[in-house]
């Protein structure tokens, strides 16, 4: 596939629509959550390993999601962020890292994902859409999915980079959720660090480091993004609830072409993306299309495509001047920022969880490392 089919399908492509939706379901019953919860004694560090080591634990249950992020329309990309603003329901088989299904609940219908050893499957109930895509090995970078948001998985990967890192990670009292008690971790960033996440807390088993709930605060006040078990089940889930029916399905109707722009963007670069950026060390191999920096709560990604190819509505988005002497779209949320910047041809986003004065700085730094006369051509703006 060439970088012209590459372009069109961006432009085209209704961007993979795997996290996205209002769930208007019924309210969580709050008796349960309303017993007295028992003293629960656990060494951090103990209750960190089981945490860390919990992706083999299997389980059944149903997940929500709340985020109370602030954001202007963006078009097409709305169901990709519609988590961070909304509600979202959705029910996980879990059997292993490279066997579960993950199922968005929406009103009449759902979507699911089925990620098989070597497979990934994702089908869409309403329009009938189905995609399979091979998978070996580390996922590639991609657009979020809802077992993203799964308390296991966010709740793992955060306290493995605040772990990584060195952050102080801090017992907190238990809470009963979903039927379970969890002992509770809180950590927070360094006082100087430019990230926008002023602390995590999270509550897992503390037999099997299973995360039940996850907690990302930006400032006093509630959370601005938690998710928590509703309903959880300790065990394997049926065969046959992890395995796609492909025998099912017409082979006609499966597309077997990435849809995922991020994924495909990663696989052809349009522009060579440094190693380091503004004293960040890149993350993710550096023949990439796509590139991740930083480390623990303070990380951002830059993508680069053909512009006007990110659709019409983020090209309407006002430009302000920035700091570093020229012009970007700027989303700014409590949690989440985002500069769109046109560098010789090219939109290139960074975005973060960062500060917008460290968005500023990175954006200034990544224009030097480009070059108005470097390989993207020459006649910069932006």
């Amino acid at each position: 596939m060439g970088r012209t089919d590459i372009f069109e399908r961006v432009r085209h492509w209704r961007w993979a629509v795997v996290i996205g939706g209002t769930a208007a379901l019924a309210a969580v019953p709050v008796v349960a959550a309303n017993w007295p919860v028992p003293v629960v004694v656990a060494d951090v560090d103990e209750l960190t390993v089981a945490v860390l080591e919990s992706d083999l634990e299997p389980y059944v249950g149903l997940v929500d999601s709340r985020g109370g992020l602030r954001l202007p329309d963006l078009g097409r990309y709305d169901d990709e962020v519609a988590p961070f603003a909304s509600q979202t329901r959705s029910r996980i088989w879990y059997d292993g890292p490279t066997l579960w299904r993950a199922s968005e609940l929406l009103i009449g219908g759902e979507r699911g994902t089925y990620r098989e050893p070597d497979l990934l499957w994702t089908w869409d109930s309403g329009d009938r859409d189905v995609e399979q895509s091979p998978r070996q090995g580390d996922e590639p970078l991609r657009l979020p999915r809802v077992m993203d948001l799964a308390p296991p998985e966010l709740g793992r990967r955060l306290l493995a980079e605040a772990s990584r890192s060195g952050l102080q990670i801090d017992s907190i009292a238990p809470r009963r959720i979903a039927g379970h008690i969890g002992a509770g971790l809180r950590f927070e960033p360094p006082t100087d660090s430019p990230t926008t996440i002023e602390a995590v807390e999270l509550w897992a088993q503390p037999t099997t480091g299973l995360v039940l709930r996850v907690d990302i605060y930006t400032s006093a006040g509630p959370p601005i993004f938690e998710t928590a078990f509703v309903d959880l089940d300790n065990v394997a889930p049926a065969a046959d609830a992890v395995r796609f029916p492909a025998d099912d399905i017409d082979p006609g109707r499966i597309d077997r072409t990435p849809s995922d722009p991020i994924e495909v963007l990663s696989g052809v670069p349009f522009a060579r993306l440094p190693d380091r950026l503004g004293g960040l060390a890149r993350r993710n191999p550096s023949d990439q299309g796509v590139a991740t920096y930083g480390s623990a709560l303070e990380q951002v990604t830059v993508v680069a495509a053909p512009s006007g190819s990110l659709g019409r509505r983020i090209a309407r988005l006002p430009r302000s001047t920035r700091p570093w002497g020229g012009e970007a779209v700027l989303v700014g949320t409590s949690l989440v920022n985002a500069q769109l910047v046109t560098v010789g041809g090219l939109d290139i986003i960074v975005a973060g969880t960062v500060t917008v004065a460290e968005l500023d700085r990175l954006v200034g730094a990544l224009r030097a490392e480009l070059g108005v006369d470097s390989a993207l051509g020459s006649g910069a703006g932006g």
